[in-house]
């Protein structure tokens, strides 16, 4: 089969891969119809953040198709199907696992679509727990922003998250974009989207932001404004970034919370009064890891796929292309050309995408 295999930091192939067969009675085969391209993915191939694989595999975790094939003990799919995955993988009887810390089981055989094989191929074998069927109306297009949703559900979730509060998103990228939508979903009173680009701002205004501040002006100044002075009882930070991880401190109201969601791929560096002000407002500071939780793989999994019947995803796609064009996308990417998600199409009898896609 046709597979974006990834080698090493600017070492990605596109080339032939032993297609995925039967072997053991959970196994599910999938052929993919979409799989985004993440962040992560392209700190790995472009940035600063390379995992070199003495096992090359496929590269994609965020991907959805339908069932090929099934193995003779699998029963909560069939052929046919059109499913998402969940690529952690987790043994289920160490200490972590049976204390509702799945996301760090220290026993994991590897994440799909890095050191397992992943969704950029025309199939995927994935173990019957890794499989989430989607809702009857919703897409293997939408099923393919099921991962990146359920990590804005699990950051929301881990911050304790209550309704009616005042709640900032600072980075709007797709995760931010995810998070924003999830986040009016379970009630925020008002959101406030901080952003440097133009263009997300815009994104985050059609998604539901009560406010948009752009982080090339007075940000702060603005924060004051809209809160009164209280600044936010919620603050979700997403960008992963020097700048977003030590504004997201100084938005957080006394006694609020920060959860940081965005995963950084370089360093920051606190100066003393920056760091002080979690003392000074004695601010509850919570890490977001992935999406897991217990029984494998969380209730953020399918209350995500409920949420995608309204989440609104076609705008947070930058361009969709066929597999042949990820290098020109990566280029772009290097250019800061890219705004928003490369959807990759991978079955010609795919789901329909937006019609504003069709010629992305």
């Amino acid at each position: 089969m046709k597979a974006l295999v990834y080698y090493d930091k600017e070492d990605l192939r596109l080339e032939e891969f032993p297609t995925p067969v039967i072997e053991k009675g959970d196994d599910v085969i999938v052929k993919v119809h979409y799989a985004g391209v993440c962040g992560s993915e392209l700190a790995r191939i472009i940035g600063d953040y390379p995992i070199p694989l003495e096992h090359p595999v496929p590269h994609g975790h965020e991907f959805a198709g339908t069932v090929q094939a099934v193995g003779a003990g699998v029963t909560s799919v069939k052929v046919g199907d059109r499913v998402a995955i969940a690529p952690k993988t987790v043994c289920g009887v160490c200490e972590d696992c049976r204390n509702d810390r799945v996301g760090q089981c220290a026993n994991t055989r590897g994440f799909i679509g890095v050191k397992l094989p992943g969704g950029w191929a025309e199939y995927c074998k994935v173990d019957e727990i890794n499989i989430v069927k989607l809702p009857d109306g919703v897409s293997t297009f939408e099923g393919a922003f099921l991962e990146p949703l359920t990590v804005a559900v699990h950051g929301i979730r881990m911050g304790n998250f209550e309704q009616g509060k005042r709640t900032a998103i600072v980075g709007c990228g797709t995760i931010g974009a995810l998070t924003l939508q999830a986040a009016a979903a379970m009630g925020a009173e008002s959101l406030s989207v901080f952003d440097i680009s133009p263009h997300q701002l815009q994104a985050a205004q059609g998604l539901g932001a009560t406010y948009t501040v752009s982080t090339a002006g007075d940000w702060f100044g603005q924060a004051c404004e809209i809160t009164g002075g209280h600044l936010f009882d919620y603050v979700f930070e997403t960008g992963g970034v020097e700048f977003t991880e030590k504004a997201a401190i100084s938005l957080t109201a006394a006694h609020g919370t920060l959860v940081y969601i965005g995963t950084p791929f370089s360093d920051v560096h606190f100066k003393p009064q920056e760091f002080e002000q979690i003392n000074r407002k004695e601010i509850w500071i919570r890490g977001a890891w992935q999406s897991y939780s217990t029984p494998f793989p969380g209730s953020e999994w399918p209350t995500a796929a409920i949420l995608l019947k309204t989440v609104q995803v076609g705008g947070l796609v930058d361009r969709l292309i066929e597999p042949e064009q990820i290098f020109d996308a990566l280029a772009d990417a290097r250019a800061k050309k890219v705004h928003g998600k490369i959807m990759l199409r991978w079955n010609a009898d795919a789901d329909f995408p937006p019609a504003s896609l069709e010629n992305g």
